[in-house]
């Protein structure tokens, strides 16, 4: 045989072998995917509730998984299932698949960012859309799954503590407007993504958060005013807020950054910048700007 054949003959046998094993594998967990599906069916897919402590160990009836090295196949398999919940919103099921993804990969931190974006978004969209459920079914429901959510992040951050892209999912979720607000929270997780190396740029939503709690304005202005020393920091907003905390703090005129300073010149800050800014719908602090606005006005 020639060389060139027998290369040949070599490659096909591999690849007859690699999907001899494929096979095997599907046919050996094709059983126990049948009996979760039975099982769910049989408790009428039930909101499950979150589970606490969740560790790298695995509930009996995954328990085949964890043989063979199987955990992120199989890990993959319930994620199409995960997918083809979504498809059909069928939220529960979709919770109880990212608690199997997780409790199978829990040093995967994207499964745990899935997990949470899928309740928190997905299911909390479908929940409030949905006209057949109460007004207070839909309260109810959304909570669960922002529970659900917020408890895929805490269990994600347990598990992966030095992952700066976790801490700043946890950092979005807890700031943003369209959900539950933790503002305190949300300054902690984007110090803590900072400290783990996330982008230097967070500095700034350190800034935002501060600048919404009641009680932490010098915070906030010092460092507002630390950040403006870099130009790569001086967005509209964070110039606006200076302005603001000034207002609130009384700072005195020799320490504070003028509107000339901030904005090239006083009828451009008022046009461009803070008459926009008077109405901002991200719950930041206007104190004095309506006053500067009307002045513009009156002149």
């Amino acid at each position: 045989m020639s060389p060139c054949a027998s290369s040949f003959l070599n490659r096909m046998l591999r690849v007859a072998g690699a999907m001899v094993l494929l096979a095997a594998a599907g046919w050996c967990l094709q059983p126990l995917r049948q009996q979760i599906l039975q099982a769910e069916r049989a408790a009428q897919l039930q909101l499950p509730p979150p589970e606490s402590g969740q560790t790298d160990a695995l509930s009996q009836k995954l328990a085949l998984f964890a043989l063979g090295g199987l955990r992120t196949f199989a890990a993959e398999m319930l994620c199409v299932d995960a997918t083809n919940a979504w498809l059909q919103q069928d939220w529960p099921r979709a919770r109880q698949r990212w608690q199997q993804i997780t409790t199978l990969c829990p040093r995967r931190g994207n499964y745990w960012i899935r997990a949470s974006r899928d309740m928190a978004k997905n299911a909390v969209a479908w929940v409030n859309g949905n006209d057949q459920l109460t007004p207070h079914e839909q309260a109810v429901q959304s909570k669960a799954y922002l529970d659900a959510a917020e408890q895929f992040l805490l269990q994600g951050i347990a598990n992966n503590p030095q992952s700066a892209l976790l801490w700043l999912q946890m950092a979005a979720f807890d700031e943003d407007l369209a959900r539950r607000t933790n503002f305190t929270r949300a300054v902690e997780d984007y110090r803590r993504a900072l400290e783990l190396g996330a982008s230097p740029m967070y500095q700034r939503w350190v800034f935002y958060n501060l600048c919404r709690i009641r009680g932490r304005e010098q915070e906030a202005w010092e460092l507002g005013r630390r950040l403006y020393d870099e130009e790569n920091h001086r967005a509209p907003s964070l110039r606006c807020l200076l302005v603001v905390l000034q207002n609130k703090l009384d700072i005195p005129e020799s320490e504070r950054l003028s509107l000339e300073q901030l904005f090239g010149s006083r009828e451009r800050a008022i046009k461009k910048f803070l008459r926009p800014y008077l109405h901002n719908d991200l719950r930041f602090p206007t104190t004095g700007i309506r006053e500067l606005v009307e002045s513009q006005g009156a002149e």
